[in-house]
């Protein structure tokens, strides 16, 4: 905050406050790739995807639910308010997640129980541009021993930019950060940074493929589960 100086329309930093600049993005990259994107962070959020997509899923499909999940009517119908997603904060999800523990739907009942408790799925590395015909495969197999792909085999892809600045030639805005040198010059961060300059552009994109271990393990059709393990560990 000290280093930062209004400038025109804009807020620029000092040149001599740019270290705390660079401190910031890495600690983003940083908290990106070690928080956010863990595989376990990962896990509980496919899960929690899979959660809110079977209870839409069985609203439209006009299911009797013994909780009725009156606060998602309207992310359910696609038509939220401001006021609706509001309302919907933590302690309200984990009420439904808690509540829908007892519902008839083994799936709905399943997942939850799942996120609740920390029981997440597990994982193999995944390319989607290589591998589409194994998770076809993948599919059938999750098919033929009654366990559904749509909630329990999750392609999540994460990907992260820790900076870029806009190029000419190129679409869309990308809005640099600028530092104000001594002498009044605006200079690009990427241009007086080398940690900056090393990270500028690049794109980093990781692909897992999120199954439940647990299930496989106890089901009695081994054989076919034998076939799936074959192919999840040979990506």
């Amino acid at each position: 905050m000290r280093v930062m100086r209004p400038y025109e329309d804009q807020v620029v930093f000092k040149r001599s406050g740019m270290h705390a600049v660079e401190d910031y993005i890495m600690s983003r990259y940083q908290m990106y790739w070690q928080v956010y994107f863990h595989p376990v962070t990962r896990s509980a959020e496919v899960i929690l995807n899979a959660i809110l997509a079977r209870a839409r899923t069985l609203y439209k499909q006009g299911y009797a639910f013994k909780h009725q999940p009156a606060h998602f009517y309207s992310f359910f119908t696609g038509k939220p308010s401001l006021d609706d997603y509001l309302r919907l904060d933590e302690s309200v999800v984990l009420y439904y997640f808690h509540v829908w523990q007892e519902e008839n739907d083994p799936i709905l009942q399943d997942l939850c129980s799942r996120f609740l408790n920390r029981r997440l799925f597990k994982y193999v590395e995944f390319d989607p541009s290589r591998e589409y015909m194994k998770f076809r495969e993948l599919e059938d197999l999750f098919y033929k021993i009654d366990i559904d792909p749509k909630y329990y085999l999750v392609v999540d892809s994460s990907s992260d930019l820790p900076y870029d600045f806009y190029r000419p030639g190129e679409e869309g805005e990308r809005l640099p950060i600028l530092l104000l040198m001594p002498d009044g010059e605006l200079r690009e961060l990427s241009r007086e940074s080398d940690i900056v300059e090393a990270i500028s552009g690049k794109r980093r994109t990781d692909h897992k493929l999120y199954y439940p271990q647990d299930l496989l393990e106890c089901h009695p059709d081994q054989q076919t589960v034998r076939q799936i393990k074959e192919l999840l560990y040979s990506y």
